[in-house]
């Protein structure tokens, strides 16, 4: 049995099992998803809504008076969050560490996160009061070049493969 399925707006023929499968529709959004970058991105960008209901909560539980107690508890909770869906989705193909090995690369996590929260907050007001940029978009700027200086030192030094004992051999270099 023959089907015709639109692809990039010509009418192609698909196999039957192919299209069950979704091979040919899905096919670019499973190779893109196996770019690290991307999964990063995503796993960022579930960070952004968890932080604000985690700033939400804080705020009812602390008032705005204590805003900045606040937003430092979502922050933890929001990259708490992050650092563990990067553990399982984003560098998944790594054997997961346990006990004290795993709290170091949590602090490591943190760290990380914080320097690229420095890094954002610096950008920002350079280009809010030094160009006189929009405050939004000074901050948006600020968020991507850190994006990317987060995802360098996580790859780097965070999520870097553990080292395995007893074994010579190179499969992960």
């Amino acid at each position: 049995m023959c089907h015709r399925i639109l692809v990039a707006g010509r009418s192609r023929h698909c196999g039957y099992r192919q299209l069950r499968e979704g091979r040919t529709i899905l096919a670019p959004l499973q190779r893109l998803l196996r770019v690290r970058i991307v999964r990063y991105a995503l796993v960022g960008g579930i960070g952004i809504p968890v932080h604000d209901a985690a700033l939400f909560v804080f705020l009812t539980l602390f008032g705005a008076r204590l805003f900045p107690l606040a937003s430092v508890c979502a922050f933890e909770v929001s990259t708490t969050v992050n650092f563990v869906l990067n553990q399982l989705y984003t560098y998944s193909e790594q054997k997961h560490l346990r006990g004290w090995d795993w709290v170091g690369r949590a602090l490591k996590a943190q760290l990380t996160s914080l320097s690229a929260l420095a890094i954002a907050f610096a950008i920002g007001l350079a280009l809010v009061y030094g160009l006189h940029l929009n405050a939004y978009l000074a901050n948006d700027i600020g968020i991507v070049c850190s994006f990317f200086y987060n995802f360098t030192i996580s790859n780097r030094l965070v999520f870097r493969p553990a080292p395995s004992t007893g074994s010579t051999s190179t499969e992960n270099a």
